[in-house]
């Protein structure tokens, strides 16, 4: 199987970005370790990407980490739609957000390949913000309406597309815990997070400052909101129970885990996130918000918990995390995982590419 993958947003080994998430080039490796050709190419709108913060890479094609990745910039979206450069005949595209579709379904009128989106919260985004609607926003909705297949990335995106298929993120294997104990009666909570408004950590620690019984919360990452998360933990007497660390290395997140209870994050518009499916690995009581990422993955009160983003809510589910069972939380948690290691996610996932491309010719 050759796959054309086509996103804006994959990292090349050569040029690091903090800036840029592993999970769409983690999908293209799953693909890659069961016998398919990937190659990625990079529909890069220039002032798209300096309004998000990434790095501005020069045209040209780069090895990363084994796989061709081409990156092509434009300064006008995505006029040019010459489709000689790519040499290689693919048997299907793969496209992940929205530069990566509307390039995709620009292209495929010369290449008329199936056509798979992989939706992402930034899809939504698009569609529904009035900046988009002039250029993109059009072009987003033809992209998506004419594919072959639409692969959404949590519950509530299939839903608000009609998609057929959720695709998940997925775990190591030799990441998951047969089961975990709970000991002291201090709660350990934990968050991994970029320190960002919509993660709603400052949520968190307003919520609290108004419970009674102990705890500890320790944060760790890096971002902007820093300052007024520490600011906030002053002002409300935290500072003995609630400590901001730097950003850990992924190789070290299991070991903070697992001196920790509860993994919490009122996060919004997540896509997914995989840092949930992370904790729950560990067996952590894992605690997100509803109608976003995680939703669909956790049941609440059954694997974890859901609740809504404003401080008295989240007041109610930490004082119904203490008051529950959270060796049968967490025994629940670890069985859901078993379901999202790479192994099952990656030969699910090509099973359908497979089928979705014999159906096409």
């Amino acid at each position: 199987m050759k796959i054309l993958l086509i996103t804006d947003l994959y990292p090349i080994s050569l040029y690091p970005d903090k800036t840029i998430p592993s999970t769409i080039e983690d999908f293209a490796f799953g693909l890659k370790k069961i016998g398919c050709e990937i190659k990625v190419v990079r529909p890069n709108f220039v002032f798209n990407s300096l309004i998000r913060g990434h790095r501005i890479i020069k045209n040209g094609e780069y090895y990363s980490r084994g796989i061709v990745v081409i990156n092509k910039n434009f300064f006008l979206p995505f006029l040019n739609n010459d489709v000689s450069y790519l040499k290689d005949k693919f048997d299907v595209i793969i496209s992940h957000m929205p530069s990566g579709h509307i390039y995709s379904y620009l292209i495929n009128k010369k290449l008329n390949l199936p056509h798979i989106v992989v939706l992402h919260q930034s899809d939504w985004e698009v569609i529904n913000n009035p900046f988009y609607k002039f250029y993109f926003r059009k072009l987003l909705k033809n992209a998506i309406k004419n594919s072959t297949y639409k692969y959404a990335r949590n519950k509530f995106l299939k839903e608000a597309f009609n998609a057929q298929k959720i695709l998940p993120s997925f775990v190591k294997e030799e990441n998951i815990l047969e089961y975990k104990e709970f000991q002291s009666k201090k709660i350990k909570f934990i968050t991994l997070s970029k320190f960002i408004k919509r993660k709603n950590i400052n949520l968190v620690i307003e919520a609290l400052s108004k419970i009674d019984f102990d705890f500890r919360y320790d944060i760790f990452g890096e971002g902007k909101e820093k300052n007024n998360l520490q600011k906030l933990i002053n002002k409300l007497n935290l500072s003995n129970k609630i400590k901001i660390h730097p950003f850990i290395p992924h190789k070290n997140i299991n070991f903070m885990l697992d001196k920790s209870d509860v993994f919490i994050l009122p996060s919004i518009k997540e896509t997914f996130g995989i840092s949930y499916i992370e904790a729950m690995a560990r067996g952590l009581v894992v605690a997100g918000c509803k109608n976003t990422g995680i939703d669909g993955i956790i049941e609440d009160g059954m694997n974890g918990f859901l609740t809504e983003p404003n401080a008295n809510n989240i007041v109610d589910t930490l004082y119904r995390i203490q008051n529950s069972s959270k060796e049968e939380i967490s025994n629940n948690a670890i069985e859901t995982v078993k379901n999202l290691t790479e192994e099952k996610v990656i030969n699910e996932y090509y099973s359908e590419i497979k089928k979705i491309v014999e159906l096409y010719i």
